[in-house]
């Protein structure tokens, strides 16, 4: 009794040390390969019964095994740990502090451990339990960014990923959605058995149930992938109106990115808080975007474009969100381009720069930023917009087919797996055979965006250029077309890299019209 004590309380200073700043500091310690997760949930109460199964191995030995679940807290809400077990042992556990330590015999070889873990609770977050727009019961999962595990015992970061599937017994009127393939159905007595499977590692932040009542279609097919909508019954034709763009928009990221690796794409109206969640496979759509106008087109796009990068090629840390954010801004605008036309691309494209620029006005931080106060202030322009407009830049650079050699050869070397801004810029030197380290400083880990001044004058067939930097000094080409009296239009590129630049430029014919960064191809200001 007398060890039992003290080792429980040597255990809780040490998870009270490790885990004191964050209640989900990232394990570095575990690397989970496998969740089994067996989820009980009714319309009596709001309780949940989990039996989980955690597949891992254990990296540093040094270090304590524990991984996240959220505690009681003090208005009776969280998760309540009954009990632990490995090869049908009971072990000793301690759950504090939104952390569960397990008392595992340490062992000399590189093993695997097989976990089991039973609890019960009603979540604080996370499983989003409530009604949808018509007053019926809905519970979702909502885990991004790290609030995982609020309903289930997991190493809540995205750097670790591990396949996942989900036995989910509920009530006889509801359909369960989740990520993987729907291994089966069983039904007894008022109980429905839903089992799903997805063997592809994915972080925790996209791994989900819905379970409501819904009415379900089949899309289309996308290149062998089985394309379905999840709407509810009472908006069925609308929001099915608007999903049905789904199985087009899979086949253009196929031929653009790489082929989908997922088990299958379910397309889900949902009742959570964001508009759009990219969940792998499995996407959650905001209840009031589906509304039969297809003007959810864009957003479906944008949370397709995740299921590569985002999902798969995962960034490593939260600084490094627009590897996902940025990406799919980028190729929701490459996707508007090609099926709408150059004139709504640009006028996407201003769109999005104005939202950087007055962004940067509140909030003057680089897009790689260290500095934010929650996971939740990274939901930002910088991190969409302007980690889109980066990738705009670099393609207005090196021209179409390379850059969509970068896309393609970036999500083969990092899917299934994690990576930062300087694999991403190591990746584009490797294609390109070419120094990019100055580009990607300035646009990714310093703030602001050029702020120009520029005064021109063209008198018969002479312009005169002076552009001036304020404030910062960036290194960019800047495209200027000139109109002319008679013959073709010309474009010139002015490399400015200086606080003041002057250009003149002699025409063959006298001017009558000049136009800066005539294909939208700069993120800058004008200012007086």
């Amino acid at each position: 009794m007398y060890f039992r004590f003290m080792k429980l309380n040597l255990l809780l200073f040490v998870i009270l040390f490790w885990y004191s700043n964050s209640s989900t500091a990232q394990i570095e310690q575990i690397d989970v390969l496998h969740y089994k997760i067996d989820l009980r949930v009714d319309d009596i109460t709001d309780t949940i019964n989990v039996s989980e199964t955690i597949y891992f191995s254990h990296t540093d030995k040094k270090k304590p095994i524990v991984f996240n679940l959220k505690s009681l807290n003090k208005f009776g809400k969280g998760m309540r740990v009954s009990k632990t077990s490995m090869d049908s042992k009971a072990i000793e556990f301690l759950h504090k502090n939104d952390s569960l330590y397990l008392f595992v015999e340490p062992s000399t070889e590189d093993k695997k451990y097989e976990i089991d873990i039973s609890f019960k609770g009603v979540p604080v977050d996370g499983l989003v339990i409530g009604e949808n727009k018509f007053g019926n019961r809905t519970f979702f999962g909502d885990n991004w960014p790290n609030r995982a595990h609020n309903w289930f015992v997991c190493n809540d970061h995205l750097s670790d990923k591990a396949s996942v599937e989900f036995i989910v017994h509920a009530p006889q009127q509801y359909t369960v959605v989740a990520n993987g393939a729907l291994v089966s159905v069983k039904k007894r007595k008022k109980i429905k058995t839903f089992h799903y499977s997805s063997m592809v590692p994915i972080p925790t932040k996209v791994m989900v149930v819905g379970i409501a009542q819904f009415s379900m279609d089949v899309a289309g097919i996308a290149d062998g992938t089985l394309v379905q909508s999840f709407t509810y019954p009472e908006n069925k034709q609308e929001a099915g109106e608007d999903l049905s763009l789904a199985p087009d928009i899979l086949d253009f990221y196929t031929a653009y990115i790489a082929p989908y690796e997922f088990e299958k794409l379910d397309n889900v109206q949902s009742t959570t808080r964001f508009g759009g969640m990219e969940n792998a496979g499995c996407i959650f759509y905001d209840e009031d975007a589906l509304n039969g106008t297809k003007s959810a087109e864009n957003l479906i796009a944008h949370e397709i474009v995740h299921q590569w990068f985002g999902n798969s090629a995962t960034e490593k840390d939260w600084p490094h969100l627009w590897l996902s954010e940025g990406f799919a801004t980028y190729l929701t605008n490459i996707y508007i381009e090609k099926t709408k036309g150059d004139l709504a691309f640009k006028a996407q494209l201003k769109q999005d720069r104005k939202k950087v620029v007055n962004f940067d006005k509140r909030y003057h931080h680089p897009v790689v930023d260290i500095d934010h106060q929650s996971l939740m202030d990274l939901l930002n322009p910088n991190s969409y917009q302007k980690g889109g407009w980066v990738l705009h830049m670099l393609r207005a650079e090196i021209g179409d087919d390379l850059f969509q050699e970068c896309i393609q050869t970036y999500y083969q070397k990092y899917k299934r797996s994690n990576a930062n801004s300087k694999d991403f810029q190591h990746v584009v030197e490797t294609v390109c055979d070419k120094d990019f380290s100055t580009f990607f400083n300035q646009w990714l880990h310093r703030a602001g965006h050029p702020k120009l001044q520029i005064k021109s004058s063209f008198e018969n067939r002479r312009l005169s250029l002076e552009i001036n930097q304020k404030e910062e000094i960036f290194n960019f080409p800047l495209k200027v077309e000139i109109k002319c009296t008679e013959g073709p239009t010309i474009q010139r590129k002015i490399q400015v890299s200086q606080e003041n630049t002057k250009k003149d430029i002699v025409t063959s014919y006298p001017i009558t019209e000049v136009i800066i960064d005539p294909e939208v191809e700069l993120l800058f200001e004008l200012v007086k």
